[in-house]
């Protein structure tokens, strides 16, 4: 059984808000990663790699932030 056209037109509409929420998990999931990895990091006293991952977040979260108020304005 073939898909009508409106089927696949449909699905190739779905498509971009498919890779949204893909790059919405990757997203979150770098934070998550980043805060465990910093957490370890001042558990073994390894500095260095605390403060780098501590910036990572960060960053991240600065990122997030100005996508929101730049999806919100445009």
């Amino acid at each position: 059984m073939t898909p009508s056209p409106s089927a696949l037109i449909l699905a190739a509409d779905q498509s971009e808000v498919a890779v949204l929420t893909l790059a919405i998990a990757l997203y979150s999931a770098g934070i998550l990663i980043g805060i465990g990895v910093g957490i370890n990091a001042v558990n073994r006293k390894r500095r260095r790699l605390a403060i780098a991952m501590a910036i990572f977040v960060g960053v991240l979260v600065v990122a997030g932030v100005v996508v929101a108020v730049m999806s919100s304005i445009h």
